[in-house]
């Protein structure tokens, strides 16, 4: 029994460190007394052998590049439930015999039976544990049986939590690559405050907590006002209509030491955009981190060729995200009010919007994975 403990704790610390599976498939092998084994976490719409034991690798290249689209395996009349063990006696029938699968690819391994625990089967995904007998020990006695049977359930589980965490892993180097070159801290929260995202920006500031902290899982800021402000934005955003097409709030993040706010652009994002940047279907909110001081200088240049903004266009819109109001963006631009307001108009006519909230809202949003024209 302390064997058997040893090998499903083996299992689980696989799917912290994927490359322990070889071990672990080679251990149920010779558990087993089988011939070789292979482990497939996810297949989707192809070959993937995950983990090999006795396996020769020419014949695992030849299995992903070719002999999968002829695996029984993989068809209805003989797919194996999550969690089944079963012993696939079709090895045995003359049907099989006759197929190109046999003569091609199993016969010549000398592979006489197949022990199967299934791990997965839905349309995308295919998952299993397959042990291939040899003739001189073509089915599994009752103790193997039961060894099996035993670790199944804890290879299910551990199949669904390596999908999951490389699923994870894939969404966070991609939202990473997306985000690294950005010039402002970005957040993604559940509606309830949990930090599902952060890019190395926003991790700088909670390290240093610059007006936003880290706590108990959830983002809040250095007062409990900002805080309930933060919550009430993304609470909303779980209400249907409400994500696609509201702002949100600003937030000014106190640095204090003599230094202007940060400004916290705190926009909610529906299901559809939710599933595009981090494959899941509910409503989430974005939390984008602007320091006025450092400027936006190649986002803006990047926004403005997108929109075809003219050079004077594209300064005041710098003002007005930085979070200046029109007036004081005409100040600080040293122009007329009025010229201020035709270059706003003009802004708004190219970009598709009516007021600066929606103008904030569409600057940030641009710089999302799968947003239009984002980088």
């Amino acid at each position: 029994m302390a064997n058997k403990t040893d090998l499903i704790s083996a299992i689980y610390d696989s799917i912290i460190e994927p490359s322990r599976w070889d071990e672990v498939v080679k251990r149920i092998v010779e558990d087993t007394k089988s011939f070789s084994g292979n482990l497939v976490l996810r297949q989707p719409d192809a070959g993937s052998l995950t983990a090999l034991y006795n396996v020769d690798p020419m014949i695992a290249d030849a299995y992903t590049q070719t002999y999968h689209k002829d695996d029984p395996l993989r068809t209805q009349a003989w797919s194996i439930a999550p969690g089944e063990v079963r012993a696939c006696s079709y090895t045995q029938t003359d049907s099989f015999k006759a197929t190109a699968y046999y003569d091609e690819f199993v016969r010549p391994q000398g592979w006489a039976g197949l022990v199967v625990v299934g791990l997965e089967h839905t349309a995308n995904d295919f998952a299993l544990l397959a042990l291939t007998r040899s003739p001189n020990a073509l089915w599994p006695e009752p103790a193997e049986w039961r060894l099996l049977k035993t670790l199944a359930p804890h290879l299910q589980r551990a199949a669904a939590l390596h999908t999951l965490l490389a699923r994870t892993r894939a969404t966070t180097e991609q939202l990473g690559a997306a985000f690294a070159a950005a010039g402002f801290a970005i957040f993604l929260l559940t509606w309830d405050c949990q930090i599902l995202f952060v890019n190395p920006k926003a991790e700088d500031l909670l390290r240093r907590q610059m007006g936003l902290r880290y706590e108990r899982g959830r983002l809040v800021t250095a007062t409990p006002a900002l805080t309930h402000r933060l919550q009430a934005v993304a609470c909303a955003s779980s209400r249907s209509g409400r994500a696609e097409g509201d702002i949100g709030d600003t937030l000014e993040l106190n640095r204090g030491e003599n230094r202007p706010p940060l400004l916290a652009h705190v926009i909610p994002l529906g299901p559809s955009r939710t599933v595009s940047i981090f494959d899941i279907d509910r409503p989430a909110v974005a939390v984008f981190v602007v320091d006025p001081a450092d400027g936006l200088g190649a986002q803006i240049l990047r926004f403005a060729a997108r929109f075809r903004l003219t050079p004077a266009e594209s300064r005041v819109l710098g003002e007005i995200v930085g979070g200046s109001g029109l007036l004081a963006a005409a100040k600080d631009l040293k122009i007329s009010e009025t010229t201020a307001r035709t270059h706003m108009t003009h802004i708004f006519g190219k970009t598709k919007t009516t007021r600066q909230t929606e103008l904030i809202r569409r600057f940030f949003e641009s710089a999302l994975p799968g947003s239009p024209g984002s980088a």
